[in-house]
């Protein structure tokens, strides 16, 4: 058989009502799911990077609209800029254990990187966005 005791109300009291201190309670941070959007942008830089090593020079010197893709025709700068936004979020996704533990300097890094990210990226949404609509307002090409 199980005995009931009673429980005297002093004894929750206690730690309330006594002089010594008690320990800090640490809570944990809890665990934030890492944001998509950034393994997306990392993904593009590098494909950036990749697609200006081996089309650059020819999307230069094509056509004025494919210069678009590389800024105007400045493709090897294009590469630096879209690797730098790489290895700046590389480092932030390792640091930061995948982008879900984040203090004010990795949150910092981080921003900083999505801008040069966007900035590498630009001529190709623009490329992209010309090509779209043009295909809108000309229709289909047949030769």
């Amino acid at each position: 058989m199980a005995v009931v005791t009673r429980r005297s109300p002093r004894r929750h009291l206690t730690p309330v009502l006594s002089d010594t201190p008690r320990p800090a309670v640490v809570i944990p941070r809890p665990r934030v799911k890492p944001p998509l959007m950034l393994w997306f942008l990392m993904s593009a830089d590098l494909a950036t990077v990749i697609w200006m090593y081996t089309l650059g020079p020819w999307l230069d010197h094509a056509s004025k609209f494919t210069a678009t893709a590389t800024l105007g025709g400045h493709h090897v700068i294009l590469l630096i800029i879209a690797a730098v936004a790489f290895l700046s979020l590389a480092t932030v996704a390792v640091l930061s254990d995948g982008f879900t533990t984040l203090d004010r300097r990795l949150s910092l890094a981080k921003n900083l990187a999505c801008v040069i990210s966007v900035i590498a990226l630009t001529g190709f949404v623009a490329l992209i966005l010309g090509a779209l609509l043009s295909r809108v307002l000309f229709g289909a090409l047949r030769p």
